[in-house]
This record gives structure tokens, sequence and C-alpha cells, in this order.
């Protein structure tokens, strides 16, 4: 799913999650602040996701079958989030929570396959494109809306790609 050449994909894997450390690891300290020492076994702390999608699926050895660290539930996903996106997926400021949330959800659904989460979030981009397809047909319509502020890098794309779209199809009918 990882795109080379994709920003938003560079920028949505530099996104901190939060891991916990499977096993003491010498050397590492530096993530914590703590150059030269170890990190501890249990140890909690933020990782880009590139490295601790790495550190979640290398496993330390063969017999143990264990990761160096295990992902935790990130801020973005826990279930004040998914409550405000199932009760009203155009209230969640999208750009507040993650500017590249849907981009960090793909991420995160394809390393762990969660089923309920797909379902909940694709639901909401079917929501929030309605309203976005809403304020993009309606040259009328205030563009300074709120809802506008609320859209992640994705859902701007849309927006621009759509408002743009609407403006040729116009153009083309007055002629």
């Amino acid at each position: 799913m990882s795109n080379y050449y994709d920003l938003d994909d560079i920028l949505a894997d530099g996104e901190k999650v939060p891991c916990k450390f499977n096993i003491t690891v010498p050397g590492l300290g530096y993530l914590q602040g703590n150059p030269g020492k170890p990190i501890e076994k249990d140890t909690k702390i933020e990782l880009p996701f590139w490295l601790a999608e790495i550190l979640a699926v290398c496993i330390v050895s063969d017999e143990s079958q264990q990761s160096f660290i295990d992902m935790i539930d990130p801020e973005f996903i826990n279930s004040k989030v998914v409550n405000a996106i199932k009760s009203n997926p155009t209230s969640v400021d999208l750009h507040k929570l993650l500017p590249h949330y849907y981009k960090l959800i793909e991420k995160w659904c394809s390393m762990f396959s969660d089923e309920q989460l797909i379902d909940n979030v694709m639901n909401m981009l079917k929501e929030r494109s309605f309203e976005i397809n809403s304020f993009a047909n309606n040259v009328n319509k205030q563009v300074n809306s709120e809802f506008i502020y609320t859209l992640d890098e994705f859902e701007k794309k849309l927006f621009k790609q759509t408002s743009e779209s609407n403006k040729l199809m116009r153009n083309w009918l007055k002629e």
C-alpha cells in the first residue's frame, strides 16, 4: 500500500504511534533521550509509524516468535473518536485529529485487519463525501464554512477536484 513517491504517504509514515517494547534493547535509549542506555522491557514510547511497523513485524528469534514491540491503539482510533465517527461523521475534525487520517487508517488496517474500523471509516468517508460534494456543487455557498476546515488532506484534494470538475462542467454547459 506504500507509495515511495507519494508525499502524503511519507508524511503519514512519520506520524507517531504509541508502542510498548517486549524486550530490553541495548543502545536504543536515544529514542527516550538517554543516549547510550538501553530501552527496558515494557517501556511505552511513541515511534514514527514506519519504525513501529518494522519493529512490530520483525521477530526477535525463531524460538520465541516475539516481536520487538507491540503497537498500542493510538488516539486517532480510540473509542471516543470511533463513537464520534459513528454518531456524526461530518462533525469530526479530521485535520485536527490527524492531517493524513485516511492514509494512516489505511496503513493501520492493513497491518491489523480491523474489519469494524474499516467499516466505520468507510461509512464516514461516504457521509463526508456527500457534504464535500454539496459544498463543491454550490458556488453560492460560503466556502469559509467550518466543515471545510475539518477536512484531512485526502478530503481537501477531493474537494478541489470536485470543485474544478463542477466548474468545467458549468463552462461546458454554457457553451
